[in-house]
Formats: C-alpha cells, structure tokens, sequence
C-alpha cells in the first residue's frame, strides 16, 4: 500500500482537523509514561517520536494563526459596523436634496418599498452607499430606457430616522420643496403645451 502524502493537502486542511491533529499529537508527545503505557504507546512514542514532534509543531501553528485571522476578521466586521452606524447620521445628512427625496418617499410608505429608475445616478448612489437596495434581481420592465424597478430602504436608514426628528425634520423638508418646483415646472410645461 502507497501513501502518497503531499504538504499542501495537509496545509489545506479546515481548522477542526488541525486543531485535532494538533490535540493528538501533543498528547501523545506530552502523556505521562505510565498513561503511554497504558496505551500500549511507548514503542510507537520512541520510533515516531520526531515525526509525531514536527506535526505537532506544524497542526498547532497553522490552528493558532488561523485562529488569530478568524479573530482579527470578526473584530474588523465588529470596528466597520459600529463605526457605520455611528456615523449614520452624518452621511444621511451630507446627502442632496434629490437624495432625500428619494429616500423619504420610501420612508412614507408603509413596506418602505417603491419603484425607482434603475439608471438614475442619484439612485446608484444611494444604493453603493446601503441606504437602499433592489427588492429583487428580476423584474419586468415596459421601456428599458426608462426602466423602474421595486427598491427597499435599508433598515438602518429606517432606524436613523426614527431616532432622529431634526434628520427627519430634514428630509421632510427637502421632499417638500422637491415636490414643489417639481409642480410647478409640470404646470409651466403643461400651460405652454398647445393642442
């Protein structure tokens, strides 16, 4: 029988492994004699002792650095998302009053969910910043130059201002006028509009 043992399968080994190889090697290095013997171990301790030494080595180092990274990434999520949330506000308020608009109007619906058009840029950027995001990745479209598709308010956002009645006072505002000048350029359109 062949054993065909390459490092880099033993390297790629998932941390539970290691951590076992690492656990059963280091007993079977670290027992005392008399639990060896009674294991029936010692020959098998003396003639691969080496061995059983450099795999031990090896399993406990990558278990700790993969520990280590798994840790530090867990911590990283951790500082990103709290300082997210932390400056919620300041980036919901550097917004434009297009923007707020936007995302007003879907804060006055009851899903918080509405249909937007998908090329505007102000609409991609809301969405690159998570304020908002596509409702689904599949939707019928009547016009595909001018198409709309359903979009949803992050929770967050939601959050943001509900806690906040000055960012809200804010965006309210800014839907306000938005819709103002958008009336009156519709009426100015529509006088100057001849049958």
């Amino acid at each position: 029988m062949k054993l065909d043992l390459n490092i880099i399968d033993l390297l790629n080994l998932p941390i539970k492994i290691m951590a076992s190889i690492a656990l059963g090697t280091g007993l079977l290095l670290f027992s005392p004699n008399w639990l060896i013997e009674k294991l029936y171990m010692v020959s098998f301790r003396e003639e691969y002792g080496f061995i059983l030494g450099i795999v031990f080595v090896i399993s406990f180092v990558i278990f700790t650095v993969s520990i280590s990274i798994t840790f530090y990434s867990y911590l990283s999520k951790k500082r990103a998302n709290k300082w997210f949330l932390e400056s919620a506000s300041q980036r919901l308020n550097n917004l434009s009053d297009y923007q707020k608009t936007i995302i007003f109007a879907l804060y006055q619906q009851d899903n918080h969910t509405g249909e937007l058009p998908i090329h505007d840029g102000a609409i991609q950027i809301l969405e690159y910043n998570m304020m908002i995001q596509k409702a689904t990745t599949q939707y019928a479209v009547a016009d595909l130059n001018n198409a709309v598709f359903p979009y949803f308010l992050q929770p967050w956002v939601i959050n943001e201002l509900q806690k906040n009645d000055n960012l809200l006072d804010s965006f309210q505002k800014s839907y306000v006028t938005f819709e103002s000048k958008n009336a009156h350029s519709y009426q100015k359109n529509r006088d100057n509009f001849t049958w």
